[in-house]
């Protein structure tokens, strides 16, 4: 279980082998053998115990801004694969193996997009069949692209991903009004789009730290100091994932602009909106899916996949195989 910590003011602490958390007069008690992450949400202490059992049980602990991004973490030092995997994943830059990656993600990110809108065009009387149609051959051409250094191939592949997007967004627009999909803009959707794709940064570089990769070696996203390119790249394919949380709260009219609330300049969501979106995402990424003829979660897939990039960069595959939506 992921224990959150989401109220102002709140105190972390251990006592034996327990995670307690105090909030004003009220106490809970989690064991923690039944925590693998502590993600903390709002202004909170922690004492050296509590951090210390953490570590000894491998449980990172991820401070997030107020729109979910993670901002700094604390982990063990015992995690993190070999020099060679990161050797091979500063070469694979410069071969085809950083193209292939990436080819391979952005296929599966299309294609889980696919999936996601056939799944709510069955309800809306084919309300996307057009962008559909588009989409499969957006699809089809990316898949028949050849292969070469990712310098050559980047701004085509960005070109592709880029009107997958427009095709996508527009129809989620047809069902919540909002202007486009813009992660600067201040309303609602995007903003819980943001915050809902934060906590999926934080799953995703968890998981790059546990499989060895470096997080700021990226192929697709261009490296920039503090920006960790390589969990944008792994990112992509299971951000349908995230966006099925938030369309599925927006659907049932669980969250409104009533969530949103100012602090200073800025629009943000209110405890009640975070707790919301964490809770969703939280819920989707415990769904089991096939995977290699398996059942396995979404939180476990992405260390998988991580994984799956370790052994394709180490020639113990010959090919990389992405996540396909498929339940």
């Amino acid at each position: 279980m992921k224990l959150v910590i989401n109220e102002f003011g709140a105190h972390l602490s251990k006592r034996e082998n327990c995670f307690i958390v105090k909030i004003k007069d009220k106490k809970e008690e989690f064991s923690a053998d039944n925590v693998d992450q502590i993600l903390i949400a709002s202004p909170s202490t922690i004492t050296e115990g509590a951090v210390r059992l953490a570590m000894e049980k491998n449980v990172d602990i991820v401070y997030t801004y107020f729109n979910g991004k993670p901002f700094a973490r604390i982990y063990p030092c015992t995690l993190g694969g070999t020099t060679l995997t990161r050797r091979e994943q500063a070469k694979a830059y410069f071969d085809n193996r950083g193209a292939n990656i990436v080819k391979k993600i952005l296929e599966s990110k299309l294609k889980n997009q696919l999936f996601l809108l056939r799944r709510l065009n069955k309800t809306r009387d084919n309300l996307f069949e057009n962008e559909i149609n588009l989409l499969i051959t957006q699809i089809n051409r990316l898949s028949s692209l050849e292969i070469n250094n990712i310098d050559n191939l980047r701004e085509t592949l960005l070109g592709y991903e880029g009107y997958a997007a427009s095709l996508y967004f527009s129809c989620l627009n047809k069902i919540f009004l909002f202007n486009r999909r813009n992660p600067q803009s201040q309303d609602i959707f995007n903003i819980s789009l943001n915050y809902g794709y934060g906590i999926l940064y934080s799953e995703v570089e968890k998981a790059c730290i546990i499989a060895g990769l470096d997080p700021y070696l990226g192929f697709l996203h261009m490296d920039r100091y503090g920006k960790p390119s390589m969990v944008l790249d792994l990112v992509e394919q299971f951000r349908p994932i995230v966006d099925k949380a938030i369309v599925m709260l927006f659907s049932q009219k669980r969250i409104s602009d009533n969530d949103l609330e100012k602090v200073g300049e800025a629009i943000s969501l209110t405890k009640s909106g975070r707790n919301k979106i964490i809770n969703e995402v939280m819920q989707n990424l415990s769904y089991k899916v096939k995977f290699k003829n398996k059942h396995v979660n979404i939180s476990n897939l992405i260390l998988e996949q991580a994984r799956e990039i370790v052994k394709y960069l180490l020639g113990q595959s010959e090919k990389y195989e992405p996540f396909i939506w498929r339940e």
